[in-house]
């Protein structure tokens, strides 16, 4: 493992934000979370919210002084950084990719000058953490995404996205567990329940997680919907 570096600078009135820099991708997404879980049980600290490459928390004034909330965040990073650790949690998920599914598929195997197969076999052979869980309620950041993989996000977002939606964005894959906007090429989609409002955590996805994705036809994705309900 590389070392990791950071930046601190202010966030608001009463937070800061770190900026990890010098690793790689998995190793500081799990500093930052690592650091995360650390804080959050602090006097004075309110929160402590972890990316990818980056930790923001916000604290009480009447508590922590700002010299000693900086103090803190820096001393949670310089005593957190470590290696990928055991999965918290092994989700496979399967995924029916192309299609009414992946509307996007057809394109980026044109863009990316490779075949369905290749595609799907790249996507699905790839073993995958959980890295940060955020932008839209239960959504996962998930990568390594295989190098061969790696496109731009849309030009323009969608407006709808259905849930269980699959996408590929930069170095990450990620699956949308609710309807909601996004911006990320989509391949293909789940029959999956990814949200549970009966249970006491109901997303599936949790950072540190190990995610693998196995393709499924159309028939099968149907049916599994069908058992789903």
């Amino acid at each position: 493992m590389n070392a990791i570096t950071h930046d601190i600078k202010p966030f608001g009135e009463h937070g800061f934000i770190a900026t990890l820099t010098g690793g790689g991708m998995v190793d500081m997404a799990f500093s930052a979370n690592a650091a995360a879980d650390a804080l959050r049980p602090t006097k004075g600290v309110i929160d402590a919210v972890a990316g990818i490459d980056s930790l923001v928390i916000r604290f009480d004034p009447a508590t922590l002084k700002p010299d000693a909330a900086a103090h803190l965040l820096e001393a949670a990073l310089n005593t957190q950084q470590r290696p990928q650790p055991a999965p918290a949690k092994k989700i496979e998920i399967p995924v029916c990719y192309g299609g009414v599914h992946g509307p996007d598929f057809d394109a980026l195997c044109n863009r990316l000058s490779m075949s369905a197969a290749e595609l799907i076999d790249l996507h699905a052979g790839a073993q995958y953490r959980v890295l940060a869980v955020g932008f839209a309620p239960g959504f996962a950041y998930l990568g390594p995404l295989p190098e061969g993989l790696h496109t731009e996000r849309l030009a323009t977002p969608r407006a709808h996205v259905p849930a269980g939606s699959v996408g590929i964005a930069d170095a990450m894959t990620g699956v949308y567990p609710l309807e909601t906007p996004g911006g990320w090429p989509l391949i293909g989609r789940t029959p999956a329940k990814l949200f549970d409002h009966a249970q006491e955590n109901p997303f599936l996805f949790v950072a540190g997680a190990e995610v693998r994705f196995t393709p499924i036809d159309a028939s099968q994705f149907d049916r599994l919907v069908s058992a789903a309900r």
